[in-house]
């Protein structure tokens, strides 16, 4: 789907694009707005839906990259805190503060000294931000904020940070925001082909959801696909000497909480080979995370394994052996792709998280393509703003803060990641379809009518959140697809087809430890 009433064909029939992105994760998204908003005709097309890949399964962070400063990388350091502040003050119903708490354990693998002196670092970069700076602990001080705590702890730090409670929506905010401004947005809608004549880029051809191919004129083509990157950049011809790519694959578990959870988050080393190890309280639950680890084959099949949930598990136990995490108690995992930028050989953690445009005109190729990799969370703004600088388009003013949601009307508190726009999902219906996680049938339809949702796995998991609670969805997820057959006109059939492949998509992206197992048993089988 797209702007509402534009079909492929419409689009085709009018002017050439000025612009045509492929990818409508963080990065394609957030420069589709920016496009929009600078006067481009300008279109998104993502095979998926907006958020799918790597921006959906994250760790859900908007840090400032204290880790970066290891690798003296203060560019990057400022550049994200600066981005930081400016999304909790823009969008302050998905963004939020979160302290930290860094426990010094016998397996710390650097001195208190030093971690002092980076935490006073990252202050000093930090200046003039909205957030308090870090402080030392006591032992005891650590235990009282955080008591599941291990107790060989020696006391610590706590520090600011930020999380985004739903990339994905953050994500479809800016799509949204880029077709209120003039562009064209389609999800489930994959680019086949990237035409050229001359060594330039002309136009794509686009598959529409209804199986017809269309090709569509275009003058400039972002490649914006993540992980799908170097697959898109070979639809113009583009093989190139080496992967524009490095891939590598974060995993985390979800374990429900028991009691009330503590206002602060974990940040630690882990104890059996030193990576960054989180456990961060969501709602209802605790996110545990993550692992890095270098990922071959098909940017499309990417599950936890069973090694790496006991991993995750086992650092758990020895960070916050409290918390009581055991794989029977997992509710589920999840594994994302981190597109980085292609640097060869090394450990995984020292890959540059730094964003780059390759303009390939510039380096021998087709003209016209840009690929768009590495970045944060957070960084997408600046990527959008260098590429208008290569196409000698002035950014346009910085928009006004969409308005919040004032607390007192959310009957759940997930509802406030709606913002600004959570009186349009109650005024289409206040019905709860599940007590468990709250989800509204308002929810459903607003969804279908105006945030381009076309099938349940997007209500459920991309629009709604309510996949993400520790009960999946599974009991909500009948009643959420009546709903949608009753706003789109489905059969008994297709609403069958749909809870079939909702549940296909919760053991394929959101899978228990034993649907984890069963996978690979039955893959071992083959």
């Amino acid at each position: 789907m797209g702007r509402v009433g534009m079909t492929i064909e419409e689009l085709a029939s009018g002017p050439p694009l000025d612009l045509a992105i492929i990818g409508g994760g963080i990065n394609g998204a957030g420069i589709f707005a920016e496009a929009a908003r600078a006067g481009l005709r300008v279109a998104l097309f993502e095979a998926e839906d907006f958020g799918f890949g790597t921006t959906w399964r994250s760790t859900k962070l908007i840090h400032g990259g204290l880790r970066y400063l290891e690798h003296g990388d203060v560019r990057l350091v400022v550049e994200t805190l600066r981005e930081r502040e400016w999304l909790l003050r823009t969008r302050p119903h998905l963004v939020e503060p979160l302290r930290f708490l860094f426990p010094l354990l016998p397996w710390t693998r650097r001195p208190r000294w030093q971690i002092h002196l980076g935490l006073a670092a990252y202050d000093l970069l930090a200046w003039r931000r909205s957030l308090p700076g870090h402080q030392r602990l006591t032992a005891a001080a650590l235990a009282e904020r955080f008591p599941a705590l291990a107790d060989e702890q020696r006391g610590g730090f706590a520090f600011s940070d930020a999380r985004c409670w739903a990339p994905e929506r953050l994500a479809l905010e800016l799509v949204l925001e880029g077709v209120e401004a003039g562009g064209f947005a389609f999800n489930h809608t994959p680019v086949t082909g990237i035409i050229t004549a001359g060594g330039r880029v002309t136009g794509i051809v686009v598959r529409s959801p209804g199986g017809g191919e269309c090709a569509l004129p275009a003058r400039a083509v972002l490649n914006a696909a993540g992980p799908w990157a170097d697959a898109v950049r070979e639809l113009a011809g583009e093989r190139g000497e080496r992967p524009l790519l490095d891939l590598t694959r974060g995993t985390h578990i979800v374990v429900p909480a028991e009691g009330p959870l503590p206002r602060y988050a974990l940040i630690s080393t882990a104890r059996s080979d030193g990576r960054v190890f989180f456990i961060i309280p969501q709602r209802d639950a605790y996110l545990v995370g993550t692992t890095d680890v270098r990922h071959q084959g098909d940017p499309g099949d990417v599950r936890p394994t069973p090694e790496e949930v006991e991993y995750l598990v086992a650092e758990a136990q020895a960070l916050a052996p409290g918390l009581g995490v055991t794989r029977e108690r997992v509710a589920y995992a999840y594994a994302g792709l981190r597109p980085l930028r292609r640097s060869g050989k090394g450990p995984e953690g020292d890959i540059s998280r730094r964003h780059e445009l390759v303009d390939h005109g510039r380096q021998g190729g087709v003209r016209g393509l840009y690929s768009a990799t590495g970045g944060k969370l957070s960084t997408y703004r600046a990527l959008g703003r260098e590429l208008l600088e290569r196409l000698g388009v002035r950014p346009a003013a910085e928009p006004a803060a969409p308005p919040a949601a004032p607390p007192a009307e959310a009957p759940h508190p997930r509802l406030l990641q709606y913002g600004g726009r959570l009186a349009a999902v109650l005024a289409a219906g206040r019905e709860e379809l599940c007590s468990r996680c709250g989800l509204l049938a308002g929810e459903v339809r607003h969804a279908v009518r105006t945030e381009l949702a076309v099938t349940l796995s997007d209500v459920l998991l991309r629009r709604t959140g309510a996949a993400w609670s520790v009960h999946r969805a599974v009991e909500c997820a009948p009643l959420a697809a009546a709903v949608m057959a009753e706003e789109l006109g489905w059969d008994e059939g297709e609403r069958e087809r749909q809870l079939a492949a909702f549940r296909a998509d919760l053991a394929r992206h959101l899978p228990t430890p034993d649907e984890i197992a069963a996978t690979l048993g039955a893959a071992a089988a083959q």
